[in-house]
């Protein structure tokens, strides 16, 4: 984790000169689904950033589940991420997946020695989910799923169910 104090109007342009290059090895989604201990789909309702008493920032994330296709979570899931960004500091970590206020997202979730779920391999672990306008079709898409056209969203779970077992 890297962390500065910048104001926020530097902080895109120090980030893109700074950090050092992440490098994944993709997982499949049957990869991903037996590895996690989570999968989820959902709704996220909200976005907070703390401080921990190490002092690293961290941020959580609330997200309303709508399916769970692996795993027992409550109604409301918390999920925790490393870095954020409060007030004038920025912790960031390369390769995080980042989770925005009312998106639609299926999430492969590991819980950490804590109790806490954590995204699984960082921005792997996360799609993102949207309805196609001309068809009505729910659409899903990540870093490594889904770049040379998405997959729906029904494959992605068809997927999921058949790696989690």
């Amino acid at each position: 984790m890297r962390s500065t104090a910048l104001p926020l109007c530097g902080l895109i342009f120090a980030l893109a000169s700074s950090l050092p290059a992440t490098q994944f090895i993709p997982l499949s989604i049957d990869e991903l689904a037996t590895r996690a201990d989570l999968i989820v789909h959902g709704v996220m309702q909200s976005k907070t950033c703390a401080r921990d008493s190490q002092g690293r920032n961290f941020t959580r994330v609330e997200l309303a589940v709508n399916e769970v296709w692996k795993g027992r979570p409550s109604t409301n899931l918390t999920i925790l991420l490393s870095g954020g960004i409060l007030g004038e500091e920025a912790a960031v970590v390369p390769g995080q997946a980042d989770y925005q206020i009312g998106e639609e997202v299926v999430v492969f979730l590991a819980v950490n020695p804590r109790g806490e779920p954590v995204t699984l391999s960082l921005a792997q672990g996360k799609f993102h989910i949207w309805q196609e306008a001309a068809t009505g079709e729910k659409l899903a898409r990540n870093l490594f799923h889904g770049p040379r056209g998405p997959l729906t969203l029904a494959e992605l779970k068809r997927q999921a169910l058949k790696g989690g077992r």
